[in-house]
């Protein structure tokens, strides 16, 4: 509920405690008036992020949030669309009574909100794992030519990519059969970089964070354009995107 720091509301995200890019991202991104709260779940498993995160949620009803963001780009692990509907209705299950958004539902919501057809997507890990990212935005509907990765390990490390790794990322996508780029995975830290990478590209970059928290506010009905994140963040959400 609205509190004396969130008049707005209060958003309850929950972020990996290895990750310390997500929470400095969100409280950059976020507008007057909005209270972010952050809950903090295991990655050290990264097959079991997504029983991590559920693990953790019943403590966010301990800030009374009027939403709730899972903030993890799940499709980057040998994910599908039933699986992802399936995760939606235990994280119901878990908050039967609070509104909630996922990463992966949000870029969805993003792609489509900025007209992408065509994707190159950046995703940090292995090849495999940046297929079955693939795999997901090719189910719902979306031509994927360009896909490229960054080769990390394991989750807990996405943090150190440096900046040139990042730039040359998204060179290795850019090629004139692709209208959007799509970053996938919160811990890169890429959110002040969206805009000068659109401006560079010459396209629309929708990247995880940003999209993420571009949904939650404009399902909170918070209409509010955000001064970093690129073009998206400046945008309405659709009325038939209400729903994933």
């Amino acid at each position: 509920m609205p509190d004396r720091f969130g008049p707005r509301g209060v958003i309850a995200v929950a972020v990996p405690q290895q990750n310390s890019n997500m929470q400095p991202e969100y409280e950059a991104m976020r507008p007057q008036g909005i209270n972010n709260q952050m809950y903090r779940f295991d990655i050290s498993d990264h097959i079991k992020v997504p029983e991590a995160v559920l693990t953790t949620l019943p403590q966010v009803r301990g800030c009374w949030p009027d939403m709730v963001i899972c903030s993890n780009s799940l499709e980057m692990r040998w994910w599908s669309t039933e699986r992802q509907a399936l995760y939606r209705k235990q994280i119901r299950d878990v908050l039967p009574d609070l509104p909630f958004v996922t990463a992966t539902d949000a870029c969805v919501a993003a792609l489509k909100t900025v007209g992408a057809k065509r994707i190159g997507v950046i995703s940090p890990m292995s090849e495999e794992m940046s297929e079955s990212a693939r795999a997901y935005y090719q189910a719902h509907g979306f031509e994927v030519p360009n896909a490229t990765w960054l080769k990390v390990a394991t989750s807990d490390r996405i943090i150190d990519i440096p900046v040139d790794a990042i730039n040359a990322a998204f060179d290795r996508v850019d090629t004139d059969d692709i209208d959007t780029f799509l970053h996938v995975g919160g811990a890169l830290g890429i959110v002040d970089m969206l805009d000068d990478l659109e401006a560079r590209l010459g396209r629309p970059v929708v990247s995880s964070n940003a999209a993420t928290y571009w949904y939650a506010l404009r399902m909170m009905g918070i209409e509010d354009e955000m001064d970093r994140g690129g073009q998206l963040t400046r945008m309405p959400l659709a009325g038939h995107l209400r729903e994933p």
